[in-house]
């Protein structure tokens, strides 16, 4: 259920990052001639995951066999639980092979000419993102939020998101609020404190919120038509290497997100081991449970549109190409 997006730090990578950038299209997993041949599967290959302390299936498949039975004989290895930030280093430093994000991060990050690919949607239907109003703030519309301050964590990020879409949804102007980039540890601290009026968030911190005694719930993503899920990916030179490793992390994903679907507290056990507190967890088992989805036609298409929608927001100056940066694993 992952959707951070990190911004301004990966601008100044996209240089450096650039420049190890492989160019060769991938449209489907395994479906390149020149990647089978470069594919060494079965060779002892390790899969280093960067897996982050949330919980989206590519962190809960370690607490499973799925992904390690789908990579035999290779092996798979997790890392972390590491932030966002380190985690991306991790992957672009050559010391993981794998991460998640956003998917409005990601397409950021393809905007920015970086070398990423990624395999997998982990789809779900919204509600677990959303404007909160604050204890006492007597905020009962996002209309209310005019002149108000609302909470988010980097601009361009998925609380900017957030705010850009709910208000273009509902035919507002967010410009006409005033957004205050926090950090996520600060976040729920400036929301009980009274610092901000309102906050627009996610996952567990969207929990975190709601659970406030006074707070109210403004919208959610399944009123406002929200496209920003979470994504599974990959460095583009693993892509090009091992593009047979790829399908089969898709293929355990998917065996995770089926157990999920008949047993939930795959999600909630995660949030435990992250010290959630039982109120948190109850409020997080409310929400959707996410699927796995590919990267197909209909993937590509609303990862397309959503890239339209950070142009109009101003998020980014034009929409990326991502044909290249995408596999479909279902083929």
């Amino acid at each position: 259920m992952m959707t951070f997006t990190i911004h301004a730090s990966h601008r100044r990578l996209a240089a450096a990052l650039a420049a190890i950038a492989l160019v060769s299209p991938l449209a489907a997993c395994g479906s390149s001639s020149a990647a089978d041949s470069a594919d060494t599967t079965g060779d002892g290959t390790t899969v280093r995951v960067a897996y982050l302390s949330t919980a989206n299936y590519l962190t809960t498949s370690k607490d499973d066999d799925f992904m390690k039975e789908a990579l035999r004989p290779d092996t798979v290895e997790f890392k972390g639980p590491f932030n966002p930030t380190d985690a991306f280093t991790a992957v672009t430093s050559g010391a993981a092979d794998a991460t998640s994000t956003g998917t409005g991060h990601f397409i950021d990050l393809i905007a920015e000419g970086q070398p990423w690919v990624a395999f997998a949607l982990e789809y779900y239907s919204g509600d677990s993102q959303g404007i909160v109003a604050a204890p006492d703030s007597g905020i009962e519309s996002l209309e209310d939020l005019y002149g108000k301050k609302v909470a988010i964590t980097t601009k361009g990020a998925t609380g900017d998101y957030i705010v850009h879409q709910a208000f273009a949804h509902a035919g507002l102007d967010a410009s006409k609020v005033e957004e205050v980039e926090l950090s996520a540890s600060n976040l729920n601290a400036a929301f009980t404190s009274g610092q901000v009026d309102a906050v627009a968030t996610f996952d567990q911190n969207l929990a975190a919120a709601m659970v406030v005694p006074g707070a109210k719930l403004l919208v959610d993503g399944t009123q406002y038509d929200s496209l920003n899920v979470s994504i599974h990916m990959v460095s583009k030179q693993f892509a090009e290497q091992h593009p047979d490793l790829v399908r089969k992390m898709y293929q355990a994903l998917v065996e995770e997100s089926d157990k999920a679907q008949k047993d939930p507290s795959v999600i909630t056990d995660a949030y435990r081991e992250f010290g959630a507190s039982d109120d948190l967890v109850e409020q997080i088992a409310e929400f959707d449970v996410p699927v796995i989805r590919p990267i197909d036609a209909d993937g590509l298409a609303m990862l397309e549109q959503q890239a339209r929608q950070y142009v109009d927001f101003g998020f980014i100056d034009s929409a990326p190409d991502l044909k290249d940066s995408v596999i479909d694993c279902s083929e």
